[in-house]
């Protein structure tokens, strides 16, 4: 395996993490959000679209390949393989 292959798939591998820390979180963001009082606060609602919501687009970005980051991790060997006849 290349080193591109290697850290592309640790990238994926992070992703899964990542996916696992959003879904871990949706009972706790429920309970936050659908409290015992039947009150609706907008911070509530924010915080746990947060809580959840982030870990998990960045989860799928990475579970997806992460594109833009393996191409900044690797922009000098893309220049060597374009400067190849």
């Amino acid at each position: 395996m290349k080193s591109r292959e290697i850290f592309s798939l640790m990238v994926r591998f992070f992703g899964l993490i990542f996916l696992f820390q959003g879904l871990v979180a949706v009972p706790g963001a429920w309970t936050n959000f659908c409290p015992v009082f039947p009150h609706f606060q907008f911070r509530m609602l924010f915080s746990s679209v947060l809580v959840v919501g982030w870990p998990v687009a960045v989860g799928v970005w990475m579970v997806r390949g992460a594109p833009w980051l393996v191409r900044l991790a690797f922009a000098r060997e893309r220049e060597h393989e374009d400067s190849r006849p």
